[in-house]
């Protein structure tokens, strides 16, 4: 959320040749409605189970470079799938920064912002142990993508 996950995304899968997804949208591209409205018309539970379902499907594909949302890591089944068959790279920055990057149109767009701070704090261990971490407060995407590869190099 705001972490500039899909940016950095873009930038790591070009230097790697890779492609990019960002299974937010492969989500909302299969259930042909935006994830607002998969939360708001079929509930979170509904849009959990996509979401873990679409993540299978491309991590049977080939290599990409994969943005996530910020409840994935948090599904026993989709950390467990991504601990097989992938790198995790948790991109942070604490939370105040975050609402500052973010605007009014991000935020309305965002179904979960009410609870933000909350899940914040929730979920703030799980990132921590899902994968390498990488601090990109004060960096630029560029600097970002250059943190991401020096950390994989060590892993």
């Amino acid at each position: 959320m705001g972490v500039g996950k899909s940016t950095v995304g873009r930038l790591l899968a070009d230097r790697r040749g890779l492609p990019f997804v960002d299974l937010d949208t492969e989500i909302a591209s299969r259930a042909q409605r935006s994830v607002r409205e998969i939360f708001e018309t079929q509930g979170e539970h509904t849009f959990r189970t996509l979401e873990e379902q679409e993540l299978k499907r491309v991590l049977n594909g080939p290599n990409v470079v994969l943005s996530l949302g910020g409840g994935t890591l948090h599904q026993a089944d989709c950390m467990e799938r991504l601990r097989e068959t992938a790198q995790v790279v948790v991109l942070w920055l604490p939370y105040e920064a975050l609402c500052s990057r973010l605007g009014a149109d991000d935020v309305e767009q965002r179904p979960l912002w009410r609870q933000s701070h909350q899940l914040f704090c929730d979920r703030e261990a799980g990132y921590k142990s899902a994968g390498v971490w990488v601090d990109v407060e004060g960096l630029e995407p560029n600097e970002v993508v250059d943190a991401i590869e020096e950390v994989l190099a060590c892993a």
